[in-house]
């Protein structure tokens, strides 16, 4: 089997939310005796890896991820087990380090598969960190995509840009329920060029009806805010979409696993 590697794609420590596949051609049965789970713990550490049913039709990609991450997570074990015991010898305590990876398929048509990971960990202080990871899957090719691979080169995103900054401010506005502009939090307002993007179906089959930047706390704002997913429809981007992937947005996005469901 083709190897590759995920390394430049990883995020090196930490998580988020969830979502669902959209349509899913049928693909020649294989990799049913991949594993999806792995797990390790001791009294310094627990590690766990979930991916979802789906990375078994997926096995170049479930190979390369599954044995990196793997590694990850025992080289993780190995640091907590060194680190508590150096500060057991200062007379420092600390409660056992933890990580945590949880895969999800997105969305998914005949050329696109897109997937994304909730990581959380504790490693230590007042609370545990998460982060997001994603990967664009290129079903024709069996080899990550770049999402930047998506857009028009040099494309101007000034607009999606603006979009992105006042649906961050509205989202923080209804949980605080204190109307508050981003200049007036410390944080900077997203950039689509910088941000992890997912795909999301669409109510027409076989199409992208929007894509979703996700952030983990401080990302665009604080801790105590959470992660924040904003969702761009298709039809604000398409200006900017490429030629070659163009035909993969149309559509609303879906709102409910029914309606991708239905789609399918």
């Amino acid at each position: 089997m083709r190897r590759f590697s995920l390394v430049p794609l990883m995020i090196a420590v930490v998580a988020g939310a969830g979502l669902v596949a959209c349509s899913r051609p049928q693909e020649a049965a294989q990799g049913d005796d991949l594993p999806l789970t792995y797990s390790q713990g001791d009294v310094s550490a627990e590690v766990s890896l979930t991916l979802p049913e789906d990375f078994r039709r997926f096995p170049a990609l479930h190979e390369t991820l599954y044995s990196e991450s793997e590694a990850e997570l025992k080289a993780f074990v190995a640091t907590a087990i060194q680190t508590r015991a150096d500060l057991q010898k200062e007379g420092f305590d600390s409660p056992p380090y933890f990580r945590s990876s949880v895969w999800h398929l997105s969305a998914e048509n005949t050329q696109l598969a897109s997937f994304y990971a909730e990581h959380t960990e504790f490693t230590g202080g007042a609370h545990g960190n998460m982060n997001f990871q994603t990967i664009l899957w290129n079903k024709a090719d069996n080899q990550p995509l770049d999402t930047a691979a998506l857009f028009v080169p040099n494309a101007d995103f000034k607009a999606i840009d603006a979009y992105l900054c006042t649906q961050v401010e509205v989202e923080r506005s209804r949980r605080t329920e204190t109307p508050t502009r981003q200049s007036d939090t410390g944080f900077t307002c997203p950039r689509l060029s910088e941000s992890r993007l997912i795909l999301i179906p669409s109510t027409l089959p076989d199409r992208f009806g929007a894509v979703e930047a996700l952030y983990a706390p401080y990302d665009v704002a604080p801790y105590a805010e959470g992660p924040y997913r904003i969702r761009i429809p298709q039809n604000l981007l398409r200006g900017v979409i490429a030629p070659d992937y163009r035909q993969n947005f149309a559509g609303e996005a879906v709102s409910s696993p029914a309606e991708a469901d239905d789609a399918a």
